[in-house]
């Protein structure tokens, strides 16, 4: 078995996390990946690559060694690592993979795959398996009115991995727990207008400029790009549950002029605040 298959790019920019490419193999011993960093082989420069292992042995390369996984295993890179897995020759992998794009990764992952490949067991892979099969099902339709149903089959599969997968390797950069305990606490308390990168960095025990170099190397972005981007995702928030007017809204998530609120709003969102508003509302 040897399957490929390519979605289109999504119409929607809100999905939460959509397929790019999904396939599957077996019975294939001369299959090996050995791709740099930053290869933008397969868009891997932006994407994540989920490995889910059915039967048969095969081996991961990591900074912590070389390990062998086999049934009821999987591995998840994230955007820019390297990349180096290989079948077995005497037993291959019977194996599924799905690349896909996650603009919520740090929420929804927590970091999973970042600095380090994520290598897991999970204890049952059957519900796992159903959101694949319906994300391989999907993909060989390619029917665009489908879109919703595609991220969200792929969301309910990453659910899995994070609610029930146990980790098989520790990653050997000590940096990611302090980032990833600095990106709860930018988000937790984005909307106090004070909140500073300093403060931040001190709660990890770095400079600013080496906690600024290893957040932006581990979640993909900066910590001030972070913040902002949890700033505009709590004004939506608002702008959808309340009837707070915009400059109500911009002071209630951190924005100190609502000018500013409504020039960063439309950079990431393409619309303005009130247009978010009426859209989502009609």
């Amino acid at each position: 078995m040897q399957e490929h298959l390519f979605f289109p790019t999504p119409s929607s920019p809100h999905l939460l996390c959509y397929p790019d490419f999904v396939g599957g193999y077996s019975e294939h011993p001369s299959h090996a990946v050995d791709r740099p960093a930053r290869s933008d082989d397969l868009q891997l420069n932006s994407l994540y690559n989920l490995h889910l292992i059915l039967g048969g042995t095969g081996t991961v390369h990591t900074s912590n060694g070389v390990f062998e996984l086999g049934a009821g295993c999987g591995f998840l890179y994230g955007p820019g690592l390297a990349q180096r897995y290989a079948s077995g020759t005497a037993d291959p992998w019977n194996i599924r993979w799905v690349h896909f794009a996650c603009p919520s990764a740090d929420r929804l992952l927590g970091g999973r795959g970042l600095g380090e490949p994520w290598l897991f067991r999970m204890p049952d892979l059957s519900a796992v398996m159903l959101c694949m099969d319906e994300l391989l099902r999907l993909g060989r339709s390619v029917d665009r009115d489908r879109e919703a149903e595609a991220s969200a089959r792929l969301y309910e599969l990453l659910l899995h991995l994070v609610n029930r997968a146990s980790p098989l390797a520790m990653p050997s950069d000590p940096s990611i727990p302090g980032i990833r305990a600095a990106a709860d606490h930018i988000r937790s308390r984005c909307t106090d207008a004070a909140l500073s990168m300093s403060e931040v960095a001190a709660l990890t025990g770095y400079s600013v400029p080496y906690f600024s170099r290893k957040f932006h190397q581990l979640m993909g972005r900066t910590p001030s790009a972070y913040l902002l981007e949890s700033r505009v995702l709590h004004a939506k928030h608002l702008l959808m549950s309340s009837s707070l007017t915009v400059q109500e809204i911009a002071a209630a998530s951190g924005f100190s002029r609502s000018s500013y609120f409504i020039h960063c709003f439309r950079k990431l969102e393409r619309t303005t605040p009130e247009r978010f508003r009426l859209s989502r509302r009609a």
